[in-house]
């Protein structure tokens, strides 16, 4: 594998190329293991020639581009892999030793949210919730007007471990993708600790205002949207859901450990 990357820490600051051999296999243990011995190899190569270290920043950006470039070429791999979790784990960790994240980064968060498996229809999803492998959230900036549909209608829901988010229509049952009202990705899952907090805001929130969901549909083009958000249809159809898992928690008797 070879790694090429750069890092904009200033926007008049553009760091040089780095190129990393990684001969393991995709996925296996040795292969993280030369992901870190890499990165290690890196920031000692450039602590020296900077008055600000900034050797972290550039080995995490280094190490991610070649972590998405191996996620590309076996997208399939990843898929139910024993070293799923720790692939994720290690994505992340790398991102956090950003001072911001890149466009080309913050773009990735649709390729890693397509691996959270989130069933196609709403009516599957509620069981996954009543078991608490997901998780009912807010939808607020999820309801902005588009023409196909009634935003008020739509609910989201976030995997348990903070990372996968996926948005439905509860009028329809379907899921909703377009680049407006999509879920995303979380490189730091949201939390009421502060400090856990503020990463959010860093690695998710400013990205998405910055460069909004994908290529096609900026920020400002979706915030100047009309929210549905406070209709009598989304207040109805979020208590209605809600209820809807309350019972089949208390019914359910059919989750897996």
């Amino acid at each position: 594998m070879s790694i090429y990357g750069y890092l904009h820490l200033e926007k008049s600051i553009k760091y040089p190329f780095v190129q990393v051999d990684i001969e393991s296999d995709f996925l296996s243990e040795a292969y993280f293991t030369e992901l870190s011995e890499q990165y290690d190899q890196i920031r000692s190569d450039y602590r020296k020639w900077y008055i600000f270290d900034t050797s972290k920043a550039i080995a995490s950006h280094a190490i991610l581009t070649g972590m998405m470039d191996d996620l590309v070429e076996n997208r399939e791999l990843l898929k139910g892999h024993k070293q799923f979790d720790l692939f994720f784990e290690t994505f992340d960790q790398h991102v956090k030793q950003l001072p911001s994240i890149t466009k080309e980064i913050h773009y990735f968060r649709n390729e890693l949210n397509r691996y959270g498996e989130a069933p196609e229809r709403l009516e599957d999803m509620v069981e996954l919730a009543a078991c608490g492998k997901w998780q009912l959230f807010s939808a607020r900036y999820h309801r902005y007007e588009v023409d196909k549909y009634d935003a008020g209608y739509n609910v989201k829901f976030i995997s348990s471990n903070g990372r996968f988010e996926v948005v439905y229509h509860a009028e329809t049952g379907l899921m909703v993708t377009d680049s407006v009202n999509m879920g995303t990705y979380n490189y730091a899952p949201g939390s009421i600790i502060p400090w856990k907090y503020y990463q959010h805001h860093q690695y998710d929130k400013v990205p998405w205002k910055k460069w909004g969901n994908t290529k096609q549909v900026s920020y400002e083009d979706i915030t100047q949207r009309q929210t549905r958000h406070g209709s009598i249809e989304q207040k109805d159809s979020s208590a209605a859901l809600e209820m809807l898992i309350e019972n089949k928690m208390q019914e359910s008797e059919t989750c897996d450990q």
